[in-house]
C-alpha cells in the first residue's frame, strides 16, 4: 500500500458534494455500510474498508520529521493489512508545518472523507488548531510527535503516544547529570514560540532542583539566526554543560555557531535532537549531543528489532523516533479497533482511552482516558555521528 496525498482540488469537490455531512459516530462508513464487525482481537473481521486520516508535515520546515512518520505509517498498515480481518484505507494529507493548513485538511478528512480516526500532526504548534476541529466533530485524533504541555487537555478525542517534552526533559536533564557529572550549565532559549518557553521553564525547574548552578540564562528570538553576543558569554562562563529549548530552524545554526566559537560542552536539547536528519545537517557540530525521549533502535522491546530491520531494507536509511512512534501509532489504532471489532469514532475513541500495557516497540505502553501516554523515557547522546544510549542513563 502507498500512501498518497491528497489533492486539494479534488478535497474542494468532494467538500461540494457532501456538504453538511459528518459521521456522528454510529459506526457506518460514508456509504452507509457498517464499520461494526464480527469476532474480536485476531479474529476480528470487519467487512467494509477502515479509513484513517493522517496530516504530517511532508514540506515545510518539520518535513525532516514528516517523511519518516510517513514511512513508519507506511511500513506498519502494510503488516496490518496483511493479517487480513480489517483492511485499512490511508489518506494522507500535507499540512505543510502550517496551522491553517493543518485546519483545512482536518476538515477534510472529517466532512468529506469521513475517516474513523486521524492520525498527527507532527508539529503541537499545528495540533493545538486543528485537533479541537476533531473534538468538536467527534473524531478520534492522535498525536505522534505533538510533546506539547496540554495537549491532552484538549478534549476526550485527543489522544497522544509520543511522550510529552515534560516527562522528556526530567528525564534527559537528571541523565546528563549524573552521567557526565555536571555541576554547572547555561541556558539558551526561544522565547518567542510557547512551546520552547515552556520547555525552557521545565529545563530550568529542573537544574534548580537537582543544585545545578545556572551560570548563564539567555534568550533569542524564533526567527533568529545568528547567535554570536549570546554564545561568546556562554564560552567565557565556561559551563560544563548546555541545555538548549529551540525549535529545528534556530538549533541548526546555534548548535554550528557554538561549535565553531569553541564550546565544546555537550549540549542537552528538545525533541528536535531526536532525528538523525538533524544529527546528520550538524555533521561533527552534532557530537555530544544529548536528548531524552521516547525510542532507541538500542531498546530491548518487542518487534524493535524486526521493525529496525523492515524498515532499513525498506527505505534504504536506520528509522528515527518519529518513524517508530508513527509505527507504534498505527498498531495501537488496530488494538483499539479490533477490542470491539468496531471502527466506528465513538468505538476507536473509547478503546484508544484504554490501552494498558501494550508491548511495542517503544516499549510498554498505555494510554488512559484522558488521551495521555505513560511508558518509560529514554536518554541518548550523539558519539560519532549516531544517537546511542547515554550510559549512566
Amino acid at each position: 500500500m502507498r500512501l498518497r496525498v491528497g489533492s486539494a482540488a479534488l478535497a474542494a469537490v468532494v467538500l461540494l458534494l457532501v456538504a453538511g455531512c459528518t459521521d456522528d459516530g454510529d459506526g457506518t462508513s460514508a456509504d452507509g455500510t457498517s464499520l461494526s464487525g464480527t469476532g474480536s482481537g485476531a479474529d476480528c473481521v470487519i467487512g467494509t474498508p477502515v479509513k484513517v486520516g493522517i496530516v504530517l508535515s511532508l514540506s515545510g520546515g518539520a518535513a525532516f520529521a514528516g517523511e519518516y512518520q510517513q514511512q513508519g505509517l507506511e511500513l506498519a498498515f502494510e503488516e496490518i493489512n496483511a493479517k487480513k480481518g480489517v483492511d485499512y484505507e490511508v489518506v494522507l494529507e500535507d499540512d505543510q508545518t502550517t496551522p491553517d493548513v493543518g485546519v483545512a485538511v482536518y476538515e477534510k478528512l472529517i466532512d468529506a472523507d469521513r475517516v474513523s480516526v486521524i492520525v498527527g500532526p507532527t508539529l503541537s504548534s499545528v495540533a493545538f488548531t486543528a485537533f479541537s476541529d476533531a473534538q468538536e466533530a467527534g473524531v478520534p485524533a492522535l498525536g505522534i510527535s505533538t510533546t506539547a504541555e496540554g495537549i491532552p487537555e484538549l478534549g476526550d478525542y485527543i489522544f497522544r503516544d509520543s511522550l510529552s517534552e515534560q516527562i522528556a526533559l526530567n528525564a534527559s536533564i537528571p541523565a546528563a547529570v549524573q552521567a557526565l557529572d555536571l555541576k554547572t550549565v547555561a541556558i539558551l532559549h526561544d522565547s518567542v514560540d510557547e512551546f520552547t518557553s515552556s520547555a525552557y521553564t521545565t529545563m530550568k525547574e529542573a537544574l534548580e532542583g537537582l543544585g545545578i548552578d545556572i551560570v548563564e540564562d539567555h534568550e533569542f528570538a524564533t526567527t533568529d539566526t545568528t547567535f554570536t553576543e549570546q554564545l561568546n558569554q556562554v564560552r567565557a562562563a565556561a559551563p560544563d554543560a548546555v541545555v538548549l529549548s529551540a525549535l529545528p530552524g534556530a538549533t541548526i545554526p546555534l548548535v554550528k555557531e557554538a561549535r565553531e566559537l569553541g564550546i565544546t560542552a555537550p549540549i542537552v536539547g528538545g525533541n528536535a535532537f531526536n532525528s538523525p536528519v538533524m544529527v546528520g545537517a550538524l555533521g561533527a557540530a552534532a557530537e555530544g549531543l544529548i536528548v531524552g525521549g521516547a525510542w532507541s533502535s538500542a531498546l530491548p522491546s518487542e518487534g524493535n528489532e524486526q521493525f529496525v530491520a523492515s524498515f532499513t531494507q525498506r527505505y534504504g536509511k536506520a528509522p528515527d523516533q518519529f518513524a517508530a512512534q508513527a509505527y507504534t501509532a498505527a498498531q495501537l489504532i488496530d488494538v483499539a479497533v479490533r477490542a470491539d471489532c468496531d471502527a466506528g469514532r465513538e468505538a476507536i475513541k473509547d478503546n484508544l482511552g484504554q490501552i494498558l500495557e501494550q508491548e511495542t516497540i517503544l516499549g510498554t505502553l498505555s494510554i488512559d482516558e484522558n488521551g495521555e501516554v505513560y511508558q518509560d523515557p529514554v536518554v541518548q547522546i550523539v558519539r560519532d555521528g549516531v544517537l546511542v544510549p547515554l550510559e549512566g542513563d
